[in-house]
C-alpha cells in the first residue's frame, strides 16, 4: 500500500507494509507504517524511530502512544508512524545497514534514492510515504549498544528562521531539560525543514538501562509526544508547568571520550545525573586496563557545563562516546 498518506483515509487505525526492494536472499525488504486518523480534520504528525538499528527503545513508546489514542475519536488530524526505519540494521542490532558499499547510516541518507543502495532505498521509501505528507515530524533516537543515558530534543541549527522557530517550539513542548541546535545534515529533519515542515529529534533513554530507567524514559517519551500533539492542536491535554530548558548549539557541545580502550568506570550512571552542573576539571570517569588492571586514563571535564549524556560503566574502545557537556558560558537558559 504505497503512499497511504496520500489517500483520503477514514477515522480509525490502519496498518500497511511499504515495499522497498527484494534482497539477494529472496526476502522482501519492507517498512511498517501505522496510521491513526482522527474523527475531525487536523495536522498530520509523522513519527519515525529505529533509524539506527541498536536504538530500539523508542518504538515501544510509539506503541504505547497509539494505544493511548485508542480509536482516534478525540484526535484531530492523523498520526503516521514508521517504528522500524531500518529493519536490516535492527536484525543485527547494529547502528548502520549491513551492506557492501555506499553510505550505510540511514540518518545521513535523506531524501534517499530509489535506485541507490539499500540504505538510500529505505530513505526514499520513508520520504515518499511519510515525509512528503506530514505537517510536523518527530524522529526519535536513544542511546544504543553500550548503554548511554540522554534526554534532550534536537533541531536543525541551519533551518530557515521561520521553520527554526516552529521547530524550537516543538522541541520545547517535548519538555526535556536540554534543547540542542544540532547539525542535522542529511537527516529526515533537514529534508522536512527544506519543505517548511517543523521537526524535533528527541534523544531520550537507551537500551538495557534496567527496568526503572526504561519505565521512566518510556513514560517521558509518551508524555512528551502528547505534549507535542497538544501544541499542534491535535489533542486536548493539560498544560505542563513551565521549566527551565537549556538551549545549546554545536559549538557549545563538548564531548569527553576515551583515547584508549578498556573498562570505562563512569561516575554518572543515573538518569537523575543528567542536567547536573559539572565544574571544569571534575572527574567524569576513568578507563581501567582490561589486562593489567591499571588506570589508563582519567576523563575530566575540560569546561564548566551541564551533563547532557553519560555512558554506563562497561567495556569501551577509544573514541566511544562517553560524556557530553553543554558548555555553561556559551549556552542559554530559555
Amino acid at each position: 500500500m504505497t503512499a497511504l498518506l496520500g489517500k483520503r483515509t477514514v477515522p480509525g487505525r490502519q496498518f500497511a507494509w511499504l515495499p522497498v526492494t527484494t534482497l539477494a536472499s529472496g526476502t522482501a525488504l519492507r517498512l511498517p507504517m501505522h496510521l491513526l486518523t482522527g474523527a475531525t480534520d487536523g495536522p498530520t504528525l509523522g513519527i519515525l524511530t529505529t533509524v539506527h538499528g541498536d536504538e530500539t527503545a523508542a518504538l515501544m513508546a510509539v506503541r504505547q502512544l497509539l494505544a493511548t489514542l485508542d480509536d482516534g475519536a478525540a484526535l484531530r488530524g492523523r498520526v503516521a508512524a514508521i517504528p522500524v526505519g531500518n529493519p536490516l540494521a535492527v536484525s543485527v542490532f547494529n547502528r548502520q545497514t549491513p551492506e557492501q558499499h555506499g553510505k550505510t547510516d540511514l540518518h545521513e541518507a535523506f531524501p534517499g534514492n530509489a535506485g541507490g543502495n539499500l540504505t538510500q532505498r529505505m530513505a526514499h521509501a520513508i520520504t515518499t510515504n511519510l515525509l512528503d505528507h506530514v505537517d510536523a515530524f518527530v524522529d526519535i533516537h536513544c542511546g544504543g549498544l553500550g548503554g548511554r543515558l540522554q534526554n534532550r530534543a534536537d533541531l536543525d541549527a541551519s533551518a530557515p528562521k521561520e521553520v527554526y522557530e516552529r521547530s524550537l517550539a516543538l522541541c520545547r513542548a517535548f519538555n526535556s531539560t536540554f534543547v540542542h541546535a544540532n547539525n542535522l545534515a542529511g537527516t529526515a529533519a533537514r529534508y522536512c525543514n527544506s519543505k517548511s515542515i517543523p521537526t524535533a529529534n528527541p534523544e531520550i533513554g537507551g537500551v538495557y538501562l534496567g527496568p526503572e530507567a526504561e519505565k521512566s524514559y518510556l513514560e517521558e517519551t509518551v508524555s512528551g509526544l502528547h505534549s507535542m500533539m497538544a501544541s499542534l492542536g491535535m489533542i486536548e491535554a493539560d498544560a505542563k508547568p513551565a521549566k527551565p530548558q537549556l538551549l545549546f548549539g554545536v559549538k557549545s557541545r563538548v564531548e569527553v571520550n576515551p583515547s584508549v580502550g578498556g573498562f570505562l568506570q563512569s561516575n554518572f550512571t543515573s538518569p537523575s545525573d543528567l542536567g547536573k552542573r559539572i565544574d571544569k576539571g571534575a572527574k567524569l570517569g576513568e578507563v581501567i586496563g582490561l589486562y593489567t588492571f591499571e588506570t589508563l586514563e582519567e576523563l575530566r571535564a575540560p569546561v564548566a557545563g551541564y551533563l547532557f549524556f553519560s555512558r554506563y560503566s562497561g567495556v569501551a574502545d577509544a573514541g566511544t562516546k562517553a560524556f557530553g557537556l553543554a558548555e555553561e558560558a556559551t549556552s542559554t537558559w530559555l
